[in-house]
């Protein structure tokens, strides 16, 4: 082979390496844990199980582990592929770039079921990762069979109140904790943000193993003050496949309100609440929910 007709060849071997290493994660991963490259990245995630493919997105401040009590109690009939977006843990991600929003994310959810290479998959998504799950569901609608959506944050569904439109809270917020980050304080950092957000006392509440959840992410809490939630009722009434609506008993008012909206705009739509549980009720209350995902996965 002369030199001409080897150069193809090394530029071909060249640009392959280049394409997995964009891919290969430059953190550790936890033992179990894999990755498959979607939009770019290399995305993580848990499965278990043999059957119909789940695929399940965590809220804020989380990441594959919240949905623990899950992979103890269905594995068996599903196959359950529990999913970190973009920059949560595994990854230690020190809050630099702009590449984190609800779109983009949204781009990577349909690339990782796409390459999981299951068919139509059970998408169930909880809080901020509704938004996302929609997102997923709007770009590739051939990718998912059935929605699962547990107090989603799809808050623009929510009518606006009178009068002139106030500065949006998150952004003081999350500037107050980026201040408190930069200095090395993670824990006030996230301390504020928490309780800001859901009151008084709600950080030394959680649960050591939530709050080391939260730790794991810290940056993302100020990345989402960037977020721009733009699902419409429109949207919602685009979805043709079965949707259940996953509300709690003791949850923030906010979800209910947002959960009876999108009941507005999906009226075939199954609802459900979950008892003696809050806004985590997957956690909260793991036999009652695993019954009626179930139940409606049936």
């Amino acid at each position: 082979m002369t030199n001409t007709a080897r150069i193809p060849a090394i530029v071909l071997m060249l640009l392959v390496a280049a394409c997995q290493s964009a891919t290969r994660p430059a953190w550790d991963l936890p033992e179990g844990v894999k990755t498959l490259p979607a939009n770019g990245y290399p995305m993580a995630y848990l499965e278990r199980g043999n059957g119909p493919t789940v695929v399940l997105v965590h809220g804020a401040f989380n990441d594959y582990r919240y949905w623990t009590p899950q992979f103890s109690s269905l594995p068996g009939k599903h196959r359950l592929v529990a999913v970190s977006l973009r920059h949560h843990y595994p990854e230690a991600w020190n809050g630099k770039g702009d590449d984190y929003s609800l779109d983009l994310h949204a781009q990577d959810m349909a690339a990782f079921i796409e390459r999981l290479g299951a068919g139509p998959v059970f998408l169930v998504a909880h809080s901020r990762g509704g938004a996302v799950a929609l997102g997923a569901v709007k770009l590739r609608p051939d990718l998912v069979t059935k929605l699962v959506l547990m107090e989603p944050a799809l808050f623009a569904l929510l009518p606006k109140p009178p009068g002139t439109p106030q500065p949006d809270p998150r952004t003081a917020r999350a500037k107050a904790a980026a201040a408190l980050f930069e200095r090395g304080d993670i824990e006030g950092g996230l301390e504020f943000y928490i309780d800001a957000v859901f009151g008084a006392g709600s950080w030394k509440r959680r649960s050591e193993e939530v709050r080391q959840f939260t730790r794991d992410s810290a940056w993302t809490v100020v990345a989402m003050a960037k977020d721009t939630d733009t699902v419409t009722c429109e949207d919602l009434r685009r979805i043709n496949i079965p949707v259940l609506l996953v509300g709690s008993d003791k949850g923030p008012r906010i979800f209910a309100s947002v959960l009876n909206e999108a009941e507005k705009c999906l009226p075939s739509a199954s609802r459900i609440t979950i008892p003696n549980a809050a806004h985590p009720m997957n956690r909260d209350n793991p036999v009652a929910f695993d019954q009626a995902l179930v139940d409606f996965l049936r």
